[in-house]
């Protein structure tokens, strides 16, 4: 069975290094006021968006 949020949030997870942080945010924020999204969605999104800039830093230094 389809389920938006999953497909949504599968889709946001996927841009995390190919568009920028804050547009991943604040599409990701628009999908939680239409409910869509819950608290925790955010949380593992936020998750990934860190360790995404971790990785970037190791590979810099």
């Amino acid at each position: 069975m389809f389920k938006l949020s999953e497909f949504i949030k599968k889709g946001l997870l996927r841009a995390i290094g190919k568009i920028a942080d804050y547009q991943i945010i604040l599409n990701a924020a628009a999908w939680h006021e239409k409910g869509v999204l819950t608290e925790e969605d955010l949380a593992e999104i936020s998750t990934a968006i860190g360790a995404d800039e971790a990785a970037e830093e190791v590979v810099t230094e």
